[in-house]
């Protein structure tokens, strides 16, 4: 029993070193196994990167070439051993040498023109405002051409408004302005005639009376003045560019204004100029003379008007000098309403001198003249200004005022291309200056007219300055000063005025603008009884705005008269207060 329990330990103690054997192989194997597999993949490695080593990079293309080979002569070659020697001789014979130039004229560059913009053939401007006031303005042309011009111009403007005046009363105060204007231009190699026929028509109605006058309610009719404006005119002129070659410029005309109801004037004119140079001088002469009739209705003849003006002027860019004399003849006949039926010529005569030169080029120069001259105070001239003129033989029986002498000097320039300022003097001696009063004979709405004899100094001043590209300022103001012997004021001018302007373009698409305009005290006279009356000191703000929204059509509105009192022109006649009017203009 024991010897078999023995045997079993032994056979298992077999065992368990067996397997452990075996295991131990296992392990072994195992071992060899990843041994082998490690020394291969090394081996791969090591062997990638002695291939990677070993690669060349070509940074050429591949050009294959072959060495120099000397190729075998093919035929014999014969050496001969006789030489015979070669002799010659020469010489020289020195001499120059001209070369034959053949000149040729060089020809003129061809210059292509530069496109010139395109120029329409007219446009229609329509609008309509307050105080029913209707705009119309038309123009038509034949456009650019180098043979001639003629065109078309007609422009209306009125109001059939009402104005309030000072006794709270609204009265009827409409105005029509018209105008057609046919011109054409014939263009001469030297020369060009031109000619025109002018129409033109105003109505206007003496609203404004004396507010302590009550019970007064006249017709429109009553008050009513219409005035016709009728001139040909016919010009030739020359244009030598020697200025030792004869220029002259002649100009025959012809006017015909009349006011309904108390008559009309014809008025033949002729103006002729010329002038040459000679002795290194330039040499001209301006002579001009009107004729004036009158109609049956008017208690005045007729009227002769002679001028004569002589001078001799020479210069540069840089300075500049003109001498010459003005004698004026003025023949009429019922000179003055207070005299009748008396033929009186009277004679005028004005120096005519002036000088200039440059103080520093392009900023500063300096100017000064002494001069003369006749104001002809004829109806047609006067009626434009004052519209309101008794009516009868009041507007054609004025007297001419006399300017005896006049001395001005002022300095002006630029401070770069845009930039401009002047600043003047002058110092006027005259007679004869026509004023106006209010006729209180009535109800003051009519005008007659008071002459006075003295001096004014007036003092002027004006600058332009762009703010920059878009916006342009501009300012300008004026000091009267007024010595009268034989009236107490100058009636209705102010002591002073002044204007600030500023100008605004966005890239040609939208225009606008403001004005302010000041206005001093004035004042004025009404006839009976005897009265002095103070015009206050007026400011006046004009607004504009025009938006271009294709090159031919726009739209435009005007602001005018924005302030905070009223204005009167003219005593007892207040102007409209705010106005706006708007509307399109249209290119053809």
């Amino acid at each position: 029993m024991q010897a078999v329990q023995h045997n079993r330990r032994y056979l298992q103690t077999d065992s368990y070193e067996l397997i452990k054997q075996k295991e131990n192989a296992m392990k072994i194997r195992g071992y060899i196994t990843a041994a082998a597999f490690m020394v291969t993949v090394f081996a791969t490695a090591q062997t990638e990167d002695e291939m990677i080593r070993r690669s060349v990079t070509l940074y050429n293309p591949y050009k294959p070439t072959l060495q120099q080979a000397d190729k075998r002569a093919l035929l014999p070659e014969i050496d001969d051993t006789t030489t015979a020697p070669v002799r010659f001789s020469y010489d020289f014979t020195p001499g120059s040498f001209v070369p034959e130039y053949e000149v040729s004229p060089i020809k003129s560059a061809v210059l292509s023109p530069e496109p010139l913009p395109e120029l329409k053939k007219g446009y229609v401007n329509l609008g309509l405002g307050t105080y029913l006031s209707p705009f119309l303005e038309v123009s038509i042309s034949n456009g650019r051409s180098n043979k001639g011009t003629i065109g078309l111009f007609t422009r209306t403007f009125g109001s059939a408004g009402k104005i309030e005046l000072e006794n709270d009363r609204r009265v009827s105060a409409g105005f029509l302005d018209n105008q057609v204007l046919l011109y054409g231009k014939k263009y001469f190699r030297r020369s060009r005639l031109d000619a025109d026929i002018d129409f033109r028509h105003m109505t206007r109605h003496a609203y404004g009376y004396d507010p302590e006058v009550t019970g007064y309610d006249p017709d429109s009719k009553e008050i009513r003045s219409l005035y016709y404006d009728l001139t040909g005119k016919v010009r030739y002129f020359t244009m030598e560019p020697d200025s030792s070659d004869l220029n002259w410029d002649a100009t025959l005309r012809y006017n015909m204004f009349m006011r309904h109801g108390d008559g009309k004037q014809h008025n033949p004119g002729l103006t002729l100029s010329a002038g040459t140079e000679m002795f290194g001088l330039y040499g001209g002469l301006n002579a001009d003379y009107d004729l004036y009739l009158f109609s049956k209705e008017i208690n005045y003849k007729s009227r002769s008007l002679f001028t004569l003006s002589p001078y001799i002027t020479k210069g540069n860019e840089d300075w500049r000098f003109r001498f010459g004399v003005k004698v004026a003849a003025d023949l009429k006949e019922n000179h003055d309403p207070l005299v009748g039926g008396d033929r009186k010529m009277y004679m005028y005569f004005y120096p005519d001198a002036m000088f200039t030169f440059r103080i520093i080029p392009k900023f500063l120069r300096f100017s000064a003249s002494i001069d003369g001259y006749m104001e002809n105070n004829q109806a047609r001239n006067t009626a434009y200004i004052n519209p309101w003129m008794l009516p009868g033989d009041t507007l054609w029986n004025l007297r001419t005022t006399d300017n005896e002498i006049r001395i001005k000097a002022g300095l002006s320039g630029t401070v770069n291309v845009n930039s401009s300022y002047a600043f003047d003097v002058s110092y006027n001696l005259f007679k004869d200056m026509l004023l106006f009063m209010n006729d209180t004979t009535g109800v003051g709405n009519w005008f007659v007219p008071v002459y006075a004899d003295g001096s004014l100094l007036k003092v002027h001043g004006g600058l332009n300055i762009p703010l920059n590209r878009q916006l342009t300022l501009s300012l300008d103001g004026n000091y009267y000063g007024y010595n009268l012997s034989e009236q107490e004021y100058a009636w209705h001018k102010p002591k002073w005025d002044g204007s600030v302007r500023g100008d605004y373009n966005l890239r040609n698409k939208i225009v606008a603008s403001a004005r302010l305009t000041l206005i001093g005290e004035r004042y004025a006279r009404v006839r009976e009884p005897e009265e002095t009356v103070r015009l206050a000191f007026h400011p006046n703000l004009d607004l504009g705005v025009e938006y271009r929204y294709t090159p031919d059509i726009s739209f435009w509105l005007k602001c005018n008269n924005v302030s905070y009192s009223r204005y009167f022109e003219w005593n007892y006649y207040p102007s409209r207060n705010f106005m706006l009017i708007g509307g399109i203009s249209y290119s053809l």
